[in-house]
Parts: C-alpha cells; structure tokens; sequence
C-alpha cells in the first residue's frame, strides 16, 4: 500500500499522461486492497472486475503516451513499447489464469506487477521522457542534493550527498574546451566512489539483516553496469546528447534509487524496532 501512494517525484511534467498514471494508482490500490483481504468466492468477482478494469486503463494509458512519444520524435519509442507490450502480457496472464489462481498467488502476481509498472516503469521508463523534453539548463537548476532524499541513516546519507557533489561538478562544467574530457574524469570519480558506497551499504544491510538484500543489490549492479557502458560510449556522444544520458543516468542512479530503494532499508529498521 505504501508503494500506491502518489508522490510529486512520479511526475513527469505532462498533464494528461500524470493524470492517467495517479488513476491507474487508485484503480490498483482498489485491487490490491481486495486481494490482500482473506477473500472468500464471493469476493472473488469484484478482484477480477478490478483487475480488468485495471488492464482496460493501462491499455488506453500505454496508447497515449506512445502517442506523446511519438509526437516529440522521442529517442526510446521502440525499446519502450516493448516495456509495454510485456506490462500487458503480465495483466493478460493473470486475467486468463484468475479462476485457477488461490487468492495468494493473484496477491503475488499484482505485487509483481505494481512493482514492474508503478514503481519501476515510471521511475526509470516514463521519466526519461521529462528528461528529454527539459532544456538542459533548467536541469541544471534543478539539479543537486536535497532534503528530500534523506533516508535518515547518518552514513548513507553523508555518503549519497558526496555522490551528488560530485555529479553536480559534471553538470556545471561550461567551458567548450576539453569539456567532454573533463566530464569523463569526473565521471570516473563518481564511478569509484559509487562502487565503494554500494559495498558499505551492503556490509549494512548484511548487519541489520535485511530480507531484500539480494534484490537490492541486483539494483547495484545494474546502476554500476549501466555508468561503465555510459562513460564508455560518452566520449562519441554529441554534447547535447552527452548532457541529456547524463541527467537520464543520474536521476535513475541516484534519485530514484534514494526515493524507491534505500529508504527502504530505514523503514526495515523502523519495523524491527517497533
């Protein structure tokens, strides 16, 4: 439930498109509300009109905005209507297997899916294409550590605001010469300190216990893997191009992994201390 709370970071700065994603929230907390109940066969049917309904709106959803895509000639159009295609195979399984499914697995099944669509598509999917649509100065502005990313655990938080320091020297290098340059070293600096952060943040999570350790350090490892292949390739980018991978790569990397991941390990610690 706490995930299909609608957060200001989940915009993406196109009307229609957030106010499509804040409905399909509400239709999936109706859904999720239902099948994390001791549902009897009579409660069964209004799960799956719920669920149907549910897959009627992500269609339509998808529709408009590869449409918005389309229309601003975005980069990614192919690659994410493929993201798309798999989201509604999920729901279609589901919806065609729901009479033989218990109402724990139907439970699994629409957990997977929030967090394959609400949390994980938006975050790393939908906001790419804010970040294309915004000038790259407006990104700088905008850019750095703020109090919202705390997850109020001392030494990760230091740790994280050093990343963003970091970061933040690749965004405001605005000479021409040797600028791309520039850009790589600092990138290889933040590559270096983000590995080390990660493995002291592991040691952590191994210390409290924390049950989501292996997922989260697969998270790691796809963040560390995608900075290598973008610091390989930054030097053939255009300028341009290489200003917009870099705030794609940063805002995945860094805020989207504070706000959906990290703080979870704090509220892990709230749990086992209540």
């Amino acid at each position: 439930m706490e995930a299909l709370i609608w957060k200001t970071e989940y915009n993406i700065g196109h009307f229609k498109i957030d106010n499509e994603h804040k409905k399909l929230f509400n239709i999936a907390k109706k859904a999720y509300q239902l099948s994390s109940t001791k549902a009897t066969s009579f409660e069964m049917e209004p799960l799956k009109e719920i669920i149907k309904e549910l897959f009627q709106y992500v269609s339509t959803h998808f529709m408009t905005e590869e449409e918005y895509m389309s229309s601003i000639n975005y980069p990614y159009l192919a690659k994410h209507k493929l993201i798309h295609k798999k989201l509604i195979n999920i729901l279609k399984e589901m919806i065609s297997n729901i009479n033989s499914l218990e109402i724990e697995e139907i439970n699994s099944k629409l957990n997977e899916f929030i967090n394959e669509y609400f949390i994980t598509h938006i975050i790393t999917e939908d906001k790419k294409i804010k970040l294309f649509k915004t000038p790259i100065e407006d990104l700088r502005k905008s850019f750095g550590w703020k109090k919202d990313y705390l997850v109020h655990e001392k030494f990760i938080d230091e740790e994280h605001k050093e990343l963003f320091d970091i970061a933040t020297e690749a965004f405001n290098i605005t000479q021409n010469e040797n600028k791309k340059e520039k850009i790589k070293d600092i990138l290889n600096r933040l590559y270096s300190y983000m590995k080390t952060h990660f493995q002291r943040e592991e040691e952590f999570m191994k210390k409290i216990n924390y049950p989501k350790l292996k997922y989260h350090h697969a998270c790691h490892e796809k963040i560390i893997n995608d900075l290598t292949l973008f610091v390989r390739d930054s030097s053939f980018m255009q300028q341009n191009v290489l200003e917009k991978e870099l705030a794609r790569i940063i805002d995945i990397s860094l805020v989207q992994h504070i706000i959906q991941e990290d703080r979870k390990i704090t509220s892990w610690i709230k749990l086992c201390n209540n």
